[in-house]
C-alpha cells in the first residue's frame, strides 16, 4: 500500500500535490463537496469530469471540463481525485484514469486534524473535521468524512470510506473497499475485513470478515456483500 508522508507540525501541507493542477472525476454531490474543500483550502480545482447532466453541471463550485477521457491529453502535470462514494467505483475509475501514468493527487480541508507520522496515500481526501491522531496509515482513494477520526496506529486500506462521524479506535485494520457507516465504532485492535459494510451507528466489538454487511449494537452479521473491489 504506497503512501505519501504529509509534513504535520505546525501546519501540515493540506495537499500531496499543492504546485500541481487538479481536477475531480465526478459530478455529484459528493464531487462537488471534494471541490468545495479543495476552495476552501485555497487549492482552486481545473475543474470537474464526467457525463455531462445539466441539472449537476449548473451546481458545480468548479467549471465541467468534459468527459472522463479529457485526462488522456491533459497536461502530464494535471493530477486527479475520484468525487465517488463507492470504493469499489472509485477502484475501478481510478484504474482507468492512472493508466498512461497519470497521477493522482490527495486533498485535506483545512478544518480537519492530522497528526504526527500519519501517512495518506495518493488519491485521498479528509472532509472538515476528519481527525487522525498518530502513526496512521491511509491507503490509496481513502475518503474521510466530516468529523470521522482513526486513532493511533490503524492502517485503512486502499478505496476504503469512513462516513461522517464515525470513530475507529487504536490499532484497527479496516480493510480494502470497506465503508465504515456514519456515527458507527470501531473499538480498539479490532480488524474489519474487504469490501465488508458497518451500518450506520453499528459497535463493531469483534474482527469482522471480508465481504459482509454488519449492523446493530454489538455488530452483527445482516448479510453477505458481493466482492466488488479488485
Amino acid at each position: 500500500m504506497p503512501t505519501v508522508e504529509v509534513a504535520r507540525i505546525p501546519v501540515p501541507d493540506r495537499t500531496s500535490s499543492a504546485s500541481s493542477p487538479l481536477v475531480v472525476l465526478g459530478t455529484s454531490g459528493h464531487a462537488r463537496e471534494i471541490a468545495w474543500i479543495g476552495e476552501t483550502a485555497g487549492i482552486p480545482l481545473l475543474g470537474c469530469l464526467g457525463p455531462h447532466r445539466p441539472a449537476e453541471a449548473s451546481r458545480l463550485p468548479a467549471p465541467w471540463l468534459g468527459e472522463d477521457d479529457w485526462l488522456d491529453t491533459a497536461d502530464p502535470s494535471v493530477r486527479y481525485l475520484i468525487g465517488l462514494g463507492d470504493g469499489s467505483a472509485r477502484a475501478r475509475i481510478d484504474r482507468l484514469a492512472s493508466r498512461n501514468g497519470r497521477r493522482a493527487g490527495s486533498l485535506v480541508s483545512p478544518a480537519a486534524v492530522v497528526g504526527a507520522r500519519c501517512s495518506l496515500g495518493a488519491g485521498t481526501v479528509l472532509w472538515p473535521g476528519a481527525i487522525l491522531t498518530t502513526d496512521v496509515r491511509l491507503g490509496r482513494h481513502v475518503h474521510v468524512g466530516t468529523g470521522a477520526t482513526v486513532s493511533h496506529d490503524t492502517e485503512v486500506d486502499d478505496f476504503a470510506t469512513l462516513l461522517p462521524g464515525c470513530r475507529v479506535a487504536g490499532s484497527s485494520r479496516i480493510g480494502r473497499g470497506t465503508t465504515i457507516g456514519a456515527g458507527a465504532t470501531v473499538v480498539d485492535n479490532i480488524s474489519v475485513g474487504e469490501n465488508t459494510v458497518v451500518g450506520a451507528g453499528a459497535v463493531v466489538v469483534r474482527d469482522v470478515p471480508e465481504n459482509v454487511v454488519v449492523v446493530g449494537v454489538p455488530a452483527r452479521i445482516l448479510r453477505s456483500n458481493h466482492p466488488a473491489v479488485h
